[in-house]
Formats: C-alpha cells, sequence, structure tokens
C-alpha cells in the first residue's frame, strides 16, 4: 500500500485507535477497549503500532512476545480501507518485528463467526491448527 506509514503507537493515538476498533468491529460490550490501550501501554509499549495514511490512523496492530512464541492482537483496519494492502502491511511489521525479537512461531486467534477474516490469515500462511482456546478470565479494576 503506497503511502501507508507504519509506527509506534503514541498517547495522541487514542481516539483515532478506538474509532478504528469501533468501526471494525473489534470492540465489545463487556471489554473496555480504552483500558486495553492502558494495560499495552504499561507492558511492552514498543510492540503497539499504527498504521496512518495522509496522516489518520486507519489501521492497528498489537504484538505480543514472551521469549517464547508471539501473539498478533488488535489487527483492525478501517472498513473504507480494506482490501488495499493496509492490513497485509501491518501484518508483515508485526511479523518482521517478532523475527528481530528472535521469536520462531508467531499465533492468533479469530472468532469462529468470522470466516473472511480467516480468509485473510490463509492467504498470508497461517493455517488452523486443531486447538482448544481456553480462557479464565480475571476480575480486577481496570485503574
Amino acid at each position: 500500500m503506497k503511502g501507508l506509514e507504519i509506527r509506534a503507537f503514541v498517547i495522541e493515538d487514542t481516539d483515532a485507535v478506538l474509532d478504528v476498533w469501533g468501526q471494525a468491529g473489534m470492540t465489545a460490550p463487556n471489554r473496555n477497549p480504552r483500558s486495553d490501550i492502558q494495560k499495552k501501554l504499561r507492558h511492552s509499549p514498543e510492540s503497539f503500532f499504527v498504521g496512518k495514511v495522509e496522516g489518520k490512523v486507519v489501521a492497528t496492530v498489537m504484538v505480543g512476545y514472551d521469549g517464547h512464541r508471539g501473539w498478533i492482537y488488535k489487527l483492525a483496519v478501517m472498513p473504507d480501507q480494506q482490501r488495499k494492502g493496509i492490513g497485509t502491511r501491518m501484518m508483515e511489521h508485526a511479523e518482521n518485528w517478532l523475527r528481530q525479537q528472535g521469536c520462531l512461531r508467531v499465533k492468533l486467534e479469530v472468532q469462529q463467526d468470522r470466516a473472511a477474516v480467516t480468509q485473510f490469515y490463509e492467504k498470508l500462511g497461517y493455517d488452523v491448527r486443531p486447538l482448544i482456546s481456553m480462557a479464565k478470565w480475571f476480575r480486577v479494576s481496570d485503574s
């Protein structure tokens, strides 16, 4: 995508990022997206990236790495900017960041009912694994 600038998130991007997440369907009623940003900034803020076109934030991706495996979170592109290569470039940036850390394996999760998203990742070389994803929510304050 010509004209796409990818850089680290800065606090002034917050409202634009929340807009991208909202328009891309990345928010849920039981989650506080502003709190997600605050938590990321407390833990490895250097791996939170935004993509800008003509000075406007149009994409995001958060990356996690624990020294064992990498994770991709919050890849989102504004609906009017999708299918232009922005998501692919954001993923390439995230994967390159992980490689620079020495990461050999990256994972991500997609909700089962989002077939188009799964197809996007498959085109990038990701494959569906027959795993059971398990989670446990801790009840903590958002502060």
